[in-house]
């Protein structure tokens, strides 16, 4: 930042949404950093505490204790769940509430902690592709850096909507198909490789949507939301510094287990003011897989049965594949017959 200008000028007017559950030491290290910006609206979302682990109920009360702090003049929305809800159950249905009460939000789940220049960066460029239907997401994350193509602005854009951390419209969410009730294996095939020139990569979204789609994969909504912009064309906005630290990986997670993982934990920076905002709108096919690579192939490291598997899509029915699957976890003894 420039002088030590942050971007934030007044008062911060745009709405933010907070989620979170039971884990007051993340939450209360998010809730520092907005009570810094002191918006004039917030929107408040909380999981409930589940029946059969004792200390939930303990926890989720000092979660929503530590809005209690909240010392400034600001209009506060609540919407506490008071039994579990569940990861898919809870966010998808505080998203909801979120664009039935505002038009767009800032959004930032309990481990996502931001930069402070993350807040007049999503205000600015809320407001800058407000009626840009080519525009679905704006991500605080930045998992690699800018090409250099795309070096002299402050953004560029992916095919990703990455989340932790973001900001999107009613016009967009409104418009996500948690159900994928359009689905279709052919048609699915079809369009991810109009998308993906590589085929591990089309492969991957392949077999995890059909999971999803099929009920083998729980909890799952921001998938839902990143096909949406794949069937749609619609694109991300991804800083050229990376704003938000993920801190929430380790054994309270309930997707982010790993935390040897360099998604754990990232530096977080600021950028600098004014933007600097791209000449062309466009996505690169290489800076896409290089996100996928990062985010998730590093993650995920295929072994070579699960190539094998993922190949196998390319040329057999999906069932088939599954089966394979099945088989070899029954002969690694990782489940029963």
């Amino acid at each position: 930042m420039e002088n030590g200008d942050n971007g934030i000028k007044a008062r911060f007017d745009t709405p933010i949404a907070m989620f979170n559950f039971n884990r007051p030491h993340l939450t209360r290290q998010v809730f520092e950093v907005v009570r810094q910006i002191k918006p004039k609206r917030l929107l408040l979302v909380a999981d409930g505490p589940r029946a059969d682990r004792p200390d939930d109920a303990r926890l989720c009360a000092e979660v929503r204790a530590i809005y209690d702090g909240i010392d400034w003049e600001c209009e506060v929305s609540k919407n506490f769940a008071d039994a579990n809800m569940g990861s898919f159950k809870r966010n998808s249905s505080g998203l909801n509430w979120v664009f039935d009460t505002v038009e767009e939000a800032i959004i930032l789940e309990d481990d996502c902690v931001p930069s402070l220049s993350f807040f007049p960066y999503c205000k600015e460029l809320l407001e800058r592709y407000r009626d840009d239907s080519r525009i679905a997401v704006i991500s605080g994350n930045c998992f690699v850096p800018p090409g250099p193509d795309q070096a002299d602005a402050s953004y560029f854009f992916s095919a990703y909507g990455l989340t932790w951390g973001w900001a999107t419209w009613r016009r967009v969410w409104k418009q996500v198909d948690l159900d994928m009730s359009w689905w279709e294996y052919s048609a699915g095939r079809k369009l991810l490789k109009k998308i993906f020139p590589k085929q591990l990569e089309r492969l991957y979204w392949l077999w995890l949507y059909e999971e999803i789609y099929r009920g083998l994969r729980k909890n799952a909504w921001d998938y839902q939301l990143i096909l949406t912009m794949f069937r749609n064309s619609w694109l991300c906005v991804v800083p050229s510094v990376n704003m938000i630290s993920n801190i929430g990986y380790g054994d309270e997670a309930t997707h982010t287990i790993d935390d040897a993982t360099p998604l754990a934990c990232m530096n977080k920076e600021d950028l600098e003011f004014p933007l600097r905002h791209p000449v062309r709108m466009f996505h690169s096919t290489e800076m896409d897989h290089e996100i996928f690579k990062f985010r998730i192939l590093d993650k995920y490291q295929p072994s070579l049965i699960k190539r094998i598997i993922l190949k196998m899509l390319s040329v057999l029915p999906f069932a088939w594949t599954v089966k394979i699957r099945d088989w070899y976890r029954m002969a690694k003894g990782m489940v029963k017959p």
